[in-house]
C-alpha cells in the first residue's frame, strides 16, 4: 500500500524546516520530499493496518512541526 500526503506551506525555507523537523523519526519507508514551497510525504508500507498507524504518527508529528514554526 501507499500512500501520499502534500502541503503546501507560505515558504519553501518553511517547508524545508517542517521536513528536517520531521524526517529524523521516519522509518526507512517513509520520504520526505520538498519542491519549492511544497512538501510531499510518500509512505509506502505491508498493510492498510500499518499505513495508517504510520500516518497518524507522521501527521500528528507534521502538525506539531506546524505549531512551532512561526512561520507555518
Amino acid at each position: 500500500m501507499t500512500v501520499e500526503v502534500s502541503r503546501t506551506y507560505p515558504s519553501a525555507a518553511v517547508a524545508r524546516r517542517i521536513a528536517a523537523a520531521v524526517s529524523a523519526d521516519n522509518p526507512p519507508f517513509v520520504r520526505v520530499d520538498v519542491a519549492g514551497s511544497g512538501l510531499t510525504v510518500h509512505l509506502a508500507a505491508r498493510s492498510a493496518a500499518s499505513a495508517r498507524a504510520t500516518l497518524d504518527d507522521l501527521l500528528a508529528c507534521l502538525q506539531a512541526a506546524e505549531r512551532a514554526d512561526p512561520g507555518a
